[in-house]
């Protein structure tokens, strides 16, 4: 789980700088293919129409989420972009009370917490920084992967994840692909720096990192895992700021710590009422 923590928090300034040259539904397209065709092997021969039905509902919703999260870079940090998407976290138990799920102390606290990370990150005396389209697009992202978990966790239970896994990363694809027709793909795409990017998203940041994931979840309890994915806007930050991405300022520092410590309180203080 820290291994797939670890990718995905260095992913976002891959991201971003693969966006110079690759446009964002040639980009989802090109690490969704690599990401299918690598993880066919755990899914060969077992697609039944249930899989191919729920594979289609997660395709569509991470294809949405997955849309906004990386267009949303072409106009907000790496940082920024990784802790408005860790707010998914606290937004997942708020989104429960509409199927009826009690609520705890913890959302509701790490609620207020990741308000105030956010008015921090963008309070204009202390980091300068305006609220933008790329910060709307990337909160759109987070309340859409705040939905998956709840989808994905009633899918779960009645389908086997390899196959699930490949149809919906096959969805997304889909779905990216017509992009090439209306924006035929050019040669800087797929060669240099460029090549390099898509490979490491598709391969390490997709493939890898869900099979780590996925492996991990047998072994860890549900907040074990959500407290070590805390770590994943840190090192995004940390990667960012590292590289000269982006210059290291008192908001990002105070507001990211808001953001983690709503993520850790949300985890540890529970999402159901018991």
């Amino acid at each position: 789980m820290l291994g797939a923590t670890l990718i995905w928090g260095t992913s976002f300034v891959l991201v971003q700088k693969a966006l110079v040259e690759i446009p964002v539904f040639h980009l989802i397209a090109y690490r969704f293919v690599l990401a299918a065709l690598l993880l066919l092997p755990m899914a060969w021969g077992r697609w039944s129409p249930g899989v191919r039905r729920d594979g289609i509902v997660l395709g569509v919703i991470l294809f949405v989420g997955f849309v906004l999260q990386t267009a949303g870079l072409l106009w907000t940090t790496p940082s920024r972009s990784a802790f408005l998407t860790a707010i998914s976290v606290i937004l997942v138990p708020v989104f429960g009370l509409f199927a009826g799920r009690g609520l705890r102390w913890g959302p509701a606290v790490g609620s207020l917490l990741a308000f105030a990370g956010v008015w921090m990150l963008y309070r204009r005396d202390v980091s300068g920084a305006e609220f933008g389209r790329g910060d709307a697009l990337t909160v759109a992202c987070a309340a859409v992967f705040a939905v998956y978990p709840l989808v994905l966790e009633r899918i779960t239970r009645r389908n086997p994840l390899g196959p699930l896994a490949v149809t919906q990363f096959g969805v997304v694809a889909v779905l990216a692909l017509p992009s090439f027709l209306l924006d035929p793909p050019s040669a800087r795409e797929v060669t240099g720096a460029p090549l390099v990017a898509v490979l490491v998203i598709g391969v390490l940041a997709t493939a890898a990192a869900f099979a780590a994931w996925l492996y991990a979840q047998r072994h860890l309890s549900a907040v074990e895992a959500g407290v070590i994915l805390t770590l994943e806007p840190v090192i995004a930050a940390a990667i960012s700021v590292a590289l000269g991405v982006e210059p290291w300022t008192a908001a990002l520092g105070i507001g990211g710590a808001l953001v983690i410590a709503a993520m850790l309180v949300t985890e540890l203080g529970g999402s159901e009422a018991g």
